[in-house]
């Protein structure tokens, strides 16, 4: 696996933000309750196009980050993150919230870069003095129940949405549990 970055959404990469939800297909499992909304990029489905979208991040600066996780060998966009600053931005139900929704590109997954992404996206967050990080994920979303576990994530409950028709699990990573996580990459 290629070291990853995350850089701020830009219209540097308007095309590679295209490119990249046109290789999510239409019938993708649901895992928001928004069934076009591609996690990592949340509010895009609210736009006619990426630079309206863009003009929009820049708007909620401080409140919500978008960052794309780029691989530094090549610099193709292979995640997309979305960090709010606080819970009260990502859903009018807080027990639904979560600070970070991130997703992987489909042609990228089962590389590892899910686990980079959020490891580096749990350090913007920490630096934001967020703790815990609450996470939220599909229940029967397999592969982002280990990528949260595998980051420190602490299962707290399982919720069903009446509204969505979604059952997530809900999972906290205290600051503490994470720099455990940092310092055993680090040796």
């Amino acid at each position: 696996m290629s070291e990853l970055e995350l850089v701020e959404v830009s219209e540097k990469y308007l095309q590679q933000i295209e490119d990249y939800c046109a290789e999510f297909p239409a019938d993708r499992m649901q895992v928001t309750a928004v069934p076009d909304q591609i996690p990592g990029l949340q509010g895009l489905e609210e736009f006619e196009s990426v630079p309206e979208w863009l003009r929009y991040t820049k708007k909620m600066t401080g409140k919500i980050s978008w960052y794309l996780s780029v691989r530094r060998e090549d610099g193709k966009v292979i995640g997309a993150v979305c960090l709010r600053h606080k819970l009260e931005y990502d859903d009018d139900d807080p027990e639904f919230a979560s600070h970070i929704g991130y997703s992987v590109r489909p042609s990228e997954r089962r590389k590892g870069y899910a686990k980079e992404q959020l490891r580096l996206a749990l350090k913007k967050a920490k630096e934001l003095g967020i703790d815990p990080v609450r996470l939220i994920c599909r229940d029967i979303n397999i592969g982002s129940v280990r990528t949260i576990e595998a980051c420190g994530g602490v299962y707290l409950d399982s919720l069903y949405g009446e509204e969505s028709g979604l059952t997530i699990n809900r999972y906290d990573i205290p600051t503490e549990r994470y720099r455990s996580q940092e310092r055993r990459e680090n040796i």
